[in-house]
């Protein structure tokens, strides 16, 4: 409740120094979100898209805590391939490290990654140290929206009660907050920032309709204003678990269909022929979203006294998958009398997704580590990876090409991605290989009778 003026029976008392403190203690208006000027707070798939939107009309601020990202960006040079080098450039954009500088912003978003730790709990140390940094430097009538993928209440129970503490100031007194789920499909050419309608939640209806008019200068596709916070985060949430999941189920008929002698591809052809069959296909399920989001999901669980039995054996079949791969080329090699021992395996792909450099939690090292363990030589392409941080593949030796590097004795192809139609032809990959080589196609890239004449050929 705000205070009320004393009265007489005169009406109200002309006091100034009362009317001076009630000002003092209304809330700030929210700002004018046609032209408030907005910070993203994390430059990475999500950020970036967002601050060169923003900056197309107004200067925005871009904040990260990595020195080196930012003096790239400063040159023009990021490696997601969500924005070009001259979209960077030519955007109107205060990069910084100094968090200090979120005081000049209107808008804070917050896109800093939610990923688990080594027991797939969920990790939420970037986002509480964010949120800490945000209070910290934040002005008063600020709006404060998170875009990180978590479990229905984080931003509410976790980061709020931080920035609170770390200000010094009270959400709906002297700041606002909001909640707008990110939706970016990594190395996606057909759907961008704009062409993908938003979801966005406030914590009251005057700031969800704030999100709304401040949302529309980057999307066009459409906003749509969720019931509150809590909706908006769950949502996000359960369009990632659902694909989680119907892959897994994708990943287990893949073992019994190749039992009974049919492959999985000429199924999924078959049933897509109905209007209302869901396209999913079997693969290798990794990346920072898909393959992390349903643990988020599995704690929240646990904390609220509820088993989450579906959600977690679809991740425990999603995370055995790699291993399946190569039990399947341990017995392609048993069919030709030979052991997986001391073989020279080509694996082709090793990003989480085709034609993105993203390698975060790609399964490919999983099994490449686990094919390695099983005595074998491993090699790896993948021209479009950008390796800048350590995912596994100990044992393997990642090539530049593989013409360059002799035969091999089998091959895995595990990503579509369109530089090996255009640089590694069938042609290519026969010359490299033994009559009667191995060779496990997850994308179906070098199905061909030619390829079955040559390769023991494989695809689910």
């Amino acid at each position: 409740m705000y205070p009320r003026l004393k009265t007489s029976d005169n009406g109200p008392v002309q006091n100034t120094s009362n009317r001076l403190r009630l000002l003092d203690e209304l809330p700030p208006k929210l700002p004018d979100p046609v032209t408030a000027k907005v910070a993203v707070v994390g430059l990475g798939y999500v950020g970036l898209p967002l601050i060169c939107g923003f900056a197309e009309n107004a200067t925005a601020i871009g904040f990260d805590v990595n020195q080196a990202k930012i003096e790239e960006l400063k040159n023009g040079i990021e490696y997601t391939g969500e924005v070009t080098a001259t979209e960077l450039l030519s955007a109107d954009i205060d990069l910084t490290t100094n968090p200090a500088d979120l005081g000049n912003a209107d808008v804070i978003l917050v896109c800093v990654p939610t990923p688990v730790n080594n027991r797939n709990r969920p990790d939420y140390g970037a986002l509480l140290s964010a949120s800490r940094s945000i209070g910290q430097n934040m002005k008063k009538g600020a709006v404060v929206v998170f875009e990180s993928t978590v479990d229905p209440g984080t931003t509410e129970d976790r980061c709020l009660p931080v920035i609170e503490e770390a200000s010094g100031m009270q959400e709906g007194v002297d700041f606002y907050l909001g909640y707008s789920p990110e939706r970016v499909n990594p190395a996606d050419r057909t759907r961008k920032l704009s062409d993908i309608k938003k979801i966005v939640a406030g914590s009251s209806p005057a700031v969800t309709e704030f999100l709304m008019q401040l949302y529309a200068r980057v999307v066009d596709a459409g906003l749509y204003p969720a019931a509150s916070i809590k909706v908006a985060e769950a949502a996000k949430i359960l369009e990632n678990t659902q694909r989680d999941l119907n892959i897994a189920l994708m990943n287990q008929l893949m073992p019994l269909y190749d039992k009974m002698g049919i492959r999985s591809s000429d199924v999924i052809a078959a049933a897509s022929s109905k209007w209302n069959f869901h396209h999913y296909r079997p693969g290798l399920v990794g990346g920072h979203c898909i393959a992390v989001d349903p643990y988020y999901l599995i704690d929240a669980g646990r904390r609220h006294g509820l088993s989450m039995d579906l959600i977690a054996a679809a991740r425990e079949v999603n995370e055995f998958t790699p291993y399946y791969l190569i039990e399947k080329l341990e017995e392609l090699f048993d069919q030709n009398d030979q052991s997986i021992q001391n073989k020279r395996i080509l694996v082709l792909g090793r990003t989480f997704k085709e034609d993105c450099p993203d390698t975060r939690n790609s399964k490919t090292f999983k099994m490449m580590d686990y094919l390695w363990s099983r005595g074998a030589d491993v090699f790896n392409f993948d021209p479009v990876a950008e390796d800048d941080h350590f995912e596994g593949g100990r044992g393997t030796n990642f090539i530049g090409d593989p013409v360059d590097e002799g035969s091999f004795d089998a091959i895995i192809v595990t990503l579509g991605h369109a530089v090996f139609r255009e640089q590694l032809d069938l042609a290519t990959l026969i010359s490299l290989t033994p009559k009667q080589a191995p060779m496990i196609d997850m994308r179906g890239m070098y199905e061909s009778d030619y390829a079955s004449d040559h390769f023991n050929y494989w695809r689910p």
